[in-house]
């Protein structure tokens, strides 16, 4: 027993305070956010939603394409689980059509072009078990330099257009590709107005007026729109809009006399709803169409 190490008391009390703090320590641990942030997001092109999952790596000021992402091998277009996106219908994706579903987005960055690749295997952390048999599609994209340095990684959907296109924008560092998309929604639309307005040849005025619309919008066939305008107007002759885009359309063609009797007819509807916004805008243009038809009818005269 007088062998046995004696502790002083206050030794005794740090001892027994470490070892009842020690398991606090060792589970102690200072959270930090992901060095990648997770990034969705989702937008409607036409009648499509497209649903985009993936995440942004950042610059750090390091080198990115041609060094941290080698030229001419693959790339997760991203960092940790593979980007993914969804498309909910067929879709136009730069120059192939690629059907409906969930779809692994990878790419083979390039200094002056790019290989952009959907597969249809979603299921891979980055590229690990990338297998080429199961792609959808590949195609080639040219890349550009950018005067703006984007320090994170960032996949966009940009340049809308009233035809329902737009474009998948991926930047980072000072390079950005653009990929073409296009919905079906051009095609459908079409297909509804071949149903209503030529093959069966409806007399309704609001059919009449959106197919018209749709024309004058999209730059088609403006005599064919000016056609089923001109119904609506006749049909209902009460309605602002048919009158107005009558109107329009005419101006279009270069129908001034006819377009200033229209927008005489719009202006008294408009006056007579009160319609404050409608009401300047249609004095003006009747006044520049007056304008242009005595140009025309110089013109012609001479």
């Amino acid at each position: 027993m007088n062998n046995l190490i004696q502790i002083p008391p206050n030794k005794i009390k740090a001892i027994v305070v470490i070892l009842v703090l020690l398991p606090g320590f060792l589970l102690a641990q200072i959270d930090m956010p992901p060095a990648s942030p997770i990034a969705n997001w989702t937008h409607q092109l036409g009648f499509s939603q497209i649903e985009l999952h993936y995440s942004r790596p950042h610059r750090r000021g390091r080198k990115i394409f041609g060094k941290l992402v080698p030229y001419n091998v693959l790339w997760r277009t991203g960092a940790g689980e593979s980007t993914r996106i969804t498309f909910s219908e067929d879709i136009k994706f730069g120059s192939k059509w690629v059907k409906a579903g969930k779809y692994a987005l990878y790419s083979i960055p390039g200094h002056d072009e790019w290989i952009v690749i959907l597969n249809t295997d979603a299921t891979l952390h980055g590229d690990i078990g990338y297998d080429d048999k199961k792609d959808a599609l590949r195609i080639k994209v040219a890349s550009q330099i950018t005067k703006e340095t984007y320090e994170s990684f960032t996949i966009e959907l940009v340049d809308f257009t009233p035809d329902y296109k737009a474009s998948l924008e991926l930047k980072w560092e000072n390079t950005a590709i653009k990929i073409p998309i296009c919905s079906n929604a051009d095609s459908l639309i079409m297909d509804q107005i071949k149903e209503n307005l030529i093959d069966a040849t409806s007399t309704s005025p609001a059919i009449s007026y959106r197919a018209a619309l749709y024309y004058f919008t999209n730059n088609k066939d403006l005599s064919q729109a000016l056609q089923w305008s001109q119904l609506a107007a006749k049909t209902d002759q009460e309605n602002f809009n048919y009158i107005e885009l009558y109107a329009k359309l005419l101006e279009s063609l270069e129908r001034y006399a006819e377009a200033i009797t229209a927008g005489e007819r719009a202006l008294e509807i408009a006056r007579a709803s009160n319609s404050i916004e409608e009401i300047p805008f249609l004095e003006e243009k009747i006044k520049e169409w007056k304008h242009l038809a005595h140009l025309k009818h110089t013109k012609g005269g001479q």
